[in-house]
């Protein structure tokens, strides 16, 4: 009898989302994971980008893997603005150059993060 064996493949992105709602969950704040497509009308490619709406502070925090170029989400930045959320762009720290780049004068924070062992860890927050 064979036994096939699936490992899920834990992603950055699923690493980084799940980093962040612990934050929330601390902070004893409701938030939810989603993909931004929920949230607005995107072009195809940016759908599948998950999101995690904070409730209280009305926060969307982007979480960007590495094959979206930053400057494709500020379309993006604009329109959550315009309905009232304060837009995070969480973007690995080896990109946070082609963010600032990609998203100056968008009405979003940029927020690093980097790998330290198995925990994920944020830096500062920083303007565009």
């Amino acid at each position: 009898m064979a036994v096939a064996v699936r490992e899920s493949i834990v992603t950055d992105v699923d690493r980084v989302t799940a980093a962040t709602l612990d934050v929330y969950t601390r902070r004893r704040d409701l938030a939810t994971e989603m993909p931004l497509a929920e949230l607005l009308s995107v072009p195809s490619d940016l759908g599948a980008l998950r999101a995690v709406v904070g409730a209280t502070d009305r926060t969307v925090e982007i979480v960007l893997d590495a094959e979206v170029e930053a400057a494709a989400v500020a379309p993006s930045t604009w329109a959550l603005a315009a309905k009232g959320f304060q837009p995070i762009v969480l973007i690995a720290l080896d990109r946070i150059g082609e963010a600032h780049e990609g998203l100056r004068g968008t009405p979003c924070r940029l927020q690093p993060w980097w790998s330290s062992g198995d925990d994920v860890v944020f830096g500062a927050f920083e303007t565009t």
